[in-house]
């Protein structure tokens, strides 16, 4: 056995976020079963894989709505595993936030609202019921070797938006609208980021710059004014914005804040003056070659008011991962970055690395049903989907102490269609590793009873 021993000890420390200690023993039983249990991922299904579906069942939903429970407590083991695993005291820590929307089909459970579905297409904006949730992630990479990162989920809170109770009197949903523009997205998104950084702090990475990535939708005043300090934002950015040259502090007079107007990030791109530099970098598989321009010293009155910003105009690449197939990255790509510290070719392969967010999506919604758990409590709401993600990121752990990150002969062989061997394992191969390792303890400690 490979996979369980590595995984085992951080179920157990897992546990540790219930400070009740009734369902504190319980709860890595809880969590093997959630990981091995076959769709749909429910609490019962995850009892019926470990056999205790004859016995009370209100153990587990008692410990998922727990008042007790707290959701950095349950990840913070596991960012302490991430900081051990790649201990490189001088080289920055890469994370990516996004959100994510979890598929409902009541209207009435805690947290469910109407939001526009992200599959839909881009003539018709179509609205379906869901929970919305925020993760935060840090990505790891294999120091000096073609690998894509592994994004190792350390957050996944809870972000409904604010309604107004039903029948509620004007004065009260207007309070409600009004409190509704300090709860966003955003506002969560930067409450996260600024714990994340306190929580390096205390795991003694002090030394440490957080470079985060995110996406258009958090470029914005809510998220980019207020940063932590040590901590770097690289974010996609509007072709359009309105940008001016910064001043320094000794050159201002008066009320004057900024330099003269600048082109837009789309007249840089155009501006030949400007030279395109080329960076390899490992995207898609491979090794391809990318073309970039960059702008120091601009600032963005409207978001970051006079904090000095780089744009990076990232050129169309427009490849074909196979023969026939559709053309991808047809549009150039716009980002700024909140420091200097770093070279562009930093910045944009952290960037790069936020795809791995988008798989986590992926694997927790196909590969783990997170969401599909059939509670009710607001606390278990909160509490089911996050500990569903703190297993899955105990996984990806395991994996990359096992084995490095890398697919070895202890998983299947390959189906014989594969053409090309997968430079990692997937979630489901490592799934299936866990099933055939827990079933072969069962076995052992059967035979010795």
């Amino acid at each position: 056995m490979i996979l369980l021993p590595a995984l085992t000890p951080r179920l157990e420390r897992l546990a540790e976020a219930w400070r009740d200690p009734r369902p504190r023993l319980r709860i890595p039983e809880l969590a093997l079963g959630m990981l091995c249990a076959d769709h749909p991922k429910t609490v019962t299904s995850a009892l019926v894989w470990l056999g205790l579906q004859d016995q009370d069942w209100s153990w587990p939903y008692q410990a998922l709505s727990s008042p007790t429970w707290r959701m950095h407590e349950l990840f913070d083991p596991l960012l302490e595993d991430a900081l051990r695993l790649r201990p490189d005291p001088q080289s920055p820590i890469f994370s990516a936030q996004d959100d994510s929307l979890l598929r409902k089909t009541g209207r009435k459970m805690p947290g469910t609202f109407y939001a526009r579905d992200p599959l839909s297409p881009p003539f018709q904006t179509n609205l379906v019921l869901g929970q919305r949730f925020l993760q935060t992630s840090i990505l790891m990479r294999v120091p000096g070797q073609q690998r894509p990162a592994r994004s190792i989920p350390v957050s996944f809170r809870h972000t409904p938006p604010l309604k107004a109770p039903p029948r509620s009197s004007a004065e009260v949903k207007k309070q409600v609208k009004e409190a509704a523009k300090k709860k966003t997205q955003s506002h969560a998104a930067l409450e996260e980021l600024c714990a994340l950084r306190v929580r390096l702090d205390r795991l003694g990475a002090e030394s440490r710059v957080l470079v985060n990535t995110v996406d258009g939708s958090f470029a914005n005043r809510n998220y980019l004014r207020d940063l932590p300090e040590r901590t770097v934002v690289v974010a996609r950015f509007r072709k359009d914005a309105k940008l001016r040259a910064f001043l320094p502090r000794e050159q201002r007079r008066g009320p004057k804040k900024y330099g003269p107007k600048l082109p837009t990030p789309d007249q840089y791109r155009k501006d030949d003056a400007i030279p395109w530099q080329e960076l390899a970098v490992f995207v898609a598989g491979e090794m391809r070659t990318l073309r970039y321009k960059c702008v120091d010293s601009v600032c963005w009155p409207q978001a970051t008011l006079d904090r000095p910003l780089r744009l990076i105009i990232i050129k169309e690449a427009g490849y074909r991962l196979c023969k026939g197939s559709a053309l991808l990255y047809r549009e150039p790509a716009y980002l700024i970055a909140t420091s200097f510290d770093f070279a562009p070719s930093i910045l944009i392969e952290a960037y790069l690395g936020r795809w791995e967010i988008e798989v986590n999506f992926r694997e927790e919604k196909n590969g783990l049903g997170v969401g599909q758990a059939q509670v009710w409590n607001p606390k278990a709401v909160a509490c089911a989907p996050a500990f569903l993600v703190a297993c899955y990121s105990s996984l990806l752990l395991s994996s990359i102490e096992a084995f490095d990150d890398r697919r070895t002969d202890a998983l299947d062989s390959l189906a014989a269609w594969r053409n090309h061997k997968p430079l990692r394992p997937s979630l489901r191969e490592l799934i299936q590793l866990l099933r055939r390792e827990a079933a072969e303890r069962r076995r052992t400690h059967s035979a010795a009873a």
